[in-house]
């Protein structure tokens, strides 16, 4: 069999037959085409035995892509478009990938204007849910990040779970210098966002979360600021708030927090830390909070910590106030300490 008919097979979608003729070719030659051949033939297994759940095998499978890569000519920039969107599918479903790692090896300087093109109402693709993207059908209503801004978020995403560990699968904080290399790895691909994108809200963020992670508090707050000017995120409160020392501020925003967040699930851990800060001072608010916090991750599944029992035990016979009072609370605090 030659390369064109293989070539061929995968045109008709028989991508296990092309796979399956081609690694004796590859294994034995290594030319132009028979390596292009490979390596596309080895990207649609890669989706496939996704699609099947068999993920160490696509693991397997990524990783030879990676070594095969280089060797492809790729003046169109399709075969690391293709690896991108390779990266996003495994980080959604290997526990042992790592995203931060691919993006320290992604060369930025060749990523094209279609890598960093968002998709517009209407233009999903097919393979959208393995991509990082919302099911087809569901993401007509919005712009959707690039392929290039989703690598970014996925490593920021993984840098948060290093700075303050992962409750649910009780992962501990990596140490500051751990965190700082991280931060050096994804750095060139978050300055070539900045360039393209400076006002952009996600990577304004992460210039703030790179700040924090630096120590230059002060830069990070500015740019805070700056954004709950234009936008009212929960997180964004909750992460000045780790920022702010003085109680009532750091209430204040934790209150904002909770205020903007629709989803009880995600306001566990502002909760918790608007708890550790009325703790002593207001200890019926404090016990209101604690226990919105623990009958949420009980329902969630979640177990209780050991800090957490603590607290528990510390506001042992404490009535906690009523919602409304709490709300009251909320709305004080909030006008007490403006956040401009």
């Amino acid at each position: 069999m030659t390369v064109k008919e293989v070539f061929e097979l995968r045109k008709q979608g028989k991508i296990e037959e092309a796979y399956e003729a081609i690694r004796p070719m590859y294994a034995v030659h290594q030319g132009k085409y028979t390596t292009l051949c490979m390596f596309w033939t080895a990207s649609d297994i890669l989706k496939k035995r996704i699609e099947e759940k068999r993920i160490e095998e696509a693991e397997n499978i990524f990783k030879a892509l990676l070594r095969v890569q280089p060797n492809i000519e790729d003046k169109d920039g399709k075969a690391q478009t293709a690896m991108m969107h390779h990266a996003l599918r495994l980080s959604e479903v290997s526990a042992k990938f790592r995203m931060l790692d691919f993006v320290e090896s992604l060369p930025v300087e060749a990523l094209t204007d279609a890598d960093w093109q968002g998709l517009t109402p209407g233009s999903m693709s097919n393979d959208a849910p393995a991509s990082g993207l919302p099911p087809k059908g569901e993401g007509n209503k919005y712009p959707l990040p690039s392929t290039s801004q989703r690598l970014l978020t996925r490593a920021f995403h993984e840098i948060q779970v290093q700075m303050y560990g992962d409750f649910i699968t009780r992962k501990a904080p990596l140490t500051h210098e751990e965190v700082v290399t991280s931060c050096l790895k994804v750095m060139p691909l978050l300055q070539e966002a900045m360039r393209r994108n400076p006002r952009d809200k996600h990577n304004q963020r992460y210039m703030a979360i790179v700040y924090t992670i630096m120590g230059e508090h002060g830069k990070a707050v500015d740019i805070y600021r700056q954004l709950l000017a234009r936008h009212h995120d929960s997180y964004l409160f909750a992460e000045l708030a780790e920022l702010t020392t003085e109680p009532g501020p750091k209430a204040a925003l934790l209150c904002r927090a909770i205020q903007n967040q629709r989803q009880e699930k995600f306001c566990t851990g502002y909760r918790l830390d608007l708890a550790r800060l009325l703790l002593g001072r207001d200890n019926a608010r404090a016990a209101y909070e604690l226990q919105k916090c623990v009958a949420t991750r009980k329902a969630m599944g979640y177990h209780i910590t050991h800090d957490i029992n603590q607290m528990l035990t510390q506001l042992s016979g404490i009535q906690p106030v009523t919602d409304a009072q709490q709300r009251d609370f909320y709305r004080r605090m909030t006008e007490k300490y403006p956040i401009c």
